[in-house]
């Protein structure tokens, strides 16, 4: 069905209105875009003087400061806390021996002593173990396999060896232990 020539006049003679949402973004954007100005603005004309002078105070402030204390008490300071760097440095990587002769005595058998303790580098510590028979050494030996704190051990030189006309059961030990045994936050 075809429409009346009157309602196809009255289309084409009015103007169709637009909604209106585009002129409102467009002056939101302009809004936007004036409060980013200002803000720029403000920055540059007023909080950018502000910090330089706050930088040159300062800077003076040092200055003096340097002029006040003699160049070699300033050489002497600085080298006097390069030194107390240098040994916090030193002390935080020390090794503690302490704690691992706490161990030793714990996981020591009643029939056992020692006559050698040698430390090495890499956590290692070679140790002669004397033991008055040879079950009171496997005893040992195994006490040292199961303690967690031990990584790995090599046993060597396992014979009887006559200490004061007594034959004792001798072995050189080397124990990897683990760092932790080596600091007092155990």
């Amino acid at each position: 069905m075809a429409l009346p020539q009157q309602v196809i006049d009255r289309l084409s003679r009015d103007r169709t209105q637009t909604s209106g949402w585009s002129s409102g973004l467009l002056f939101f954007s302009f809004g936007i875009l004036f409060l980013m100005f200002t803000v720029y603005f403000g920055i540059v004309t007023g909080f950018e003087p502000y910090l330089n002078t706050s930088i040159s105070q300062l800077q003076k402030q040092i200055d003096a400061a340097s002029m006040a204390i003699p160049a070699d008490q300033q050489s002497a300071l600085l080298n006097f806390y390069s030194q107390i760097t240098n040994l916090q440095k030193l002390l935080k990587n020390h090794m503690i021996f302490t704690p691992f002769f706490s161990w030793l005595e714990k996981n020591t058998e009643a029939k056992t002593f020692y006559s050698k303790i040698m430390f090495s580098s890499g956590n290692q510590i070679s140790i002669t173990v004397l033991s008055r028979t040879q079950a009171d050494m496997n005893q040992q030996l195994a006490i040292f396999e199961s303690a967690p704190e031990v990584s790995n051990i090599n046993v060597s030189n396992v014979a009887p060896t006559p200490v004061n006309k007594v034959v004792w059961q001798q072995a050189n030990v080397t124990l990897f232990m683990k760092p932790s045994v080596f600091s007092y936050s155990n």
